[in-house]
């Protein structure tokens, strides 16, 4: 499905149930991703859920869960004012590990 296609749905979802309702779907989802993350780090970083195979696949629908409502919410808030402050903070986390590196250098 094309990036226009899945606007047209995110756009009937915000016609029939509301734009607060879309805001708080994705408050929901990110709580969701938050619980999904924790449950996969336990299960691979202090022995916990073994055997549930679920875990992993539980992780992947929630990660999907929130970029279809991030998508969502770039639509709203604008495609290019994001990009732009993305481009920033990506700019920043590379500065920062760059003088990660040149202190780990130092010592």
């Amino acid at each position: 499905m094309d990036k226009q296609e899945r606007m047209k749905i995110y756009k009937e979802a915000e016609d029939i149930w509301g734009l607060t309702a879309q805001y708080d779907q994705a408050i929901e989802e990110m709580g969701e991703l938050i619980v999904a993350i924790n449950k996969y780090k336990r299960k691979y970083f202090a022995g916990e859920y073994k055997g549930n195979n679920s875990i992993e696949e539980n992780l992947a629908e929630e990660i999907a869960d929130v970029k279809m409502c991030l998508e969502q919410l770039e639509s709203y808030v604008g495609e290019e004012k994001i990009s732009m402050v993305f481009e920033k903070k990506l700019e920043k986390l590379a500065n920062l590990i760059e003088f990660m590196k040149e202190e780990r250098n130092d010592k």
